[in-house]
């Protein structure tokens, strides 16, 4: 049985996220425009990139090189669409994340938004040495629970209800634990809280090395 994530229609994903009582398209794109200005990577890979998730907010003066990865061949195909030709690199890359890392070239920043919570985190995060050069940021957004409102917001895109049985949240404090583990310096952690009613954990980790 295949996988939720390619059963959901691109205009379903996208419709559902930018809902103003969800409006989590909103809030990638701003985390992810924010990761880039505040790091300045020459270099960005974006995991579960479906058709951009924010990559429209970044300035192609700053970050050369693009590498777009999702397992969904039709979202990787869209977004190369939209944003290929803007960029001075662009590599989409079809992987299964959950399979180990993809054969890249590693990036000065790595950016997983709301992507966690469908992998095994703790077999992800030893990945994450060989995606950045030394000195390069782990960036994560995380979902956090709520005693009120469910893992994914109803909504009339129904196909998204799918993902209930693939989602799990990942605890902020193991993520901490585990990179500070593999030798990450934390940068920043903090909570954002949505008018809908969700929080969220944003997270940025220096890698090892200087770069």
């Amino acid at each position: 049985m295949s996988h939720p994530w390619l059963q959901i229609p691109i205009a379903d994903y996208e419709g559902h996220m930018a809902l103003p009582e969800v409006a989590q398209a909103q809030l990638l794109g701003r985390l992810l425009h924010r990761s880039v200005t505040d790091f300045q990577p020459r270099s960005l890979a974006i995991l579960g990139v479906a058709g951009g998730n924010g990559l429209e907010l970044i300035d192609p003066a700053i970050v050369r090189r693009i590498v777009a990865v999702d397992f969904n061949a039709d979202y990787l195909a869209i977004c190369s669409q939209r944003h290929a030709a803007r960029f001075a690199q662009f590599e989409p890359v079809l992987h299964n994340l959950s399979q180990g890392p993809p054969a890249v070239k590693p990036v000065d920043l790595v950016y997983a938004g709301l992507l966690l919570e469908y992998l095994e985190p703790e077999s992800f995060y030893t990945q994450l040495p060989a995606l950045l050069t030394p000195g390069g940021v782990f960036v994560a957004v995380l979902q956090l629970p709520s005693a009120s409102l469910p893992e994914v917001t109803p909504s009339p895109y129904s196909s998204l209800a799918r993902l209930k049985p693939a989602f799990r949240f990942v605890e902020p404090a193991i993520l901490h634990t585990s990179l500070r583990g593999l030798g990450f310096a934390v940068c920043n952690e903090e909570q954002i809280d949505l008018p809908g009613g969700k929080s969220f954990h944003y997270g940025t980790f220096r890698c090892p090395g200087e770069r």
